[in-house]
């Protein structure tokens, strides 16, 4: 079918429905980008509400495993172990105790910075206490060289999570005080993790 026009030329008619819709989508595209671009009053305020959240619950569970991990340490009053083992072990102790004392300067400084906001299932707080008693219960009843490694494992899971926690909530922070200091957990842990590891593979096989 053709559609004459003005002038007398003939134009097909499919070429011109082609023409049409294509213009059509050119126009709703252009909009839909212009659309995409217009920020929604708002958005900003949603989006630091949303990284401020992140950011609490990533520091309260980073703040709550520090305070475990700082008294790591004590199981040496009763265990006497070698050098290797307890340097580390007193490392991660200190580390874990100025993290904590760091967390406490953020939260006191910026008192959006909730660090008991760790908002965990009741299913998830059961399985982490389940973990915990038999984690503790093969501590107690190892020795030697298989105490050290149980020791040491235990570590690399806590500094690892650690970690990561520390750079969730550096990447969530507010502040460039805050991501700084986050930051440096996570590199502080990070160490730390690879020289549990290390230690690891020096411990004597039974």
């Amino acid at each position: 079918m053709r559609i004459r026009v003005h002038g007398g030329a003939a134009i097909p008619f499919m070429w011109l429905l082609v023409v049409c819709v294509g213009a059509l989508l050119f126009c709703g595209g252009a909009d839909g980008g212009a659309a995409a671009r217009t920020k929604t009053p708002g958005s900003d305020a949603s989006t630091d509400a949303s990284k401020s959240e992140v950011r609490n619950n990533a520091a309260s569970l980073l703040y709550d495993l520090l305070g475990s991990e700082k008294d790591v340490s004590k199981i040496l009053i009763i265990r006497r172990r070698p050098a290797r083992v307890t340097r580390v072990i007193k490392a991660i102790s200190k580390t874990a105790g100025d993290g904590q004392d760091q967390l406490d300067a953020l939260a006191h400084d910026d008192k959006t910075l909730n660090l008991h906001a760790i908002q965990l299932p009741p299913g998830e707080t059961a399985t982490r206490d389940a973990i915990r008693k038999t984690k503790e219960h093969e501590l107690l009843l190892s020795w030697g060289a298989k105490f050290d490694m149980n020791l040491l494992l235990s570590q690399t899971d806590a500094l690892d999570y650690g970690s990561h926690l520390a750079k969730i909530a550096a990447e969530n922070s507010t502040s460039p005080e805050q991501e700084r200091e986050f930051h440096a957990l996570d590199v502080a842990l990070s160490a730390l993790y690879v020289r549990v590891v290390a230690d690891i593979r020096a411990v004597p096989a039974k």
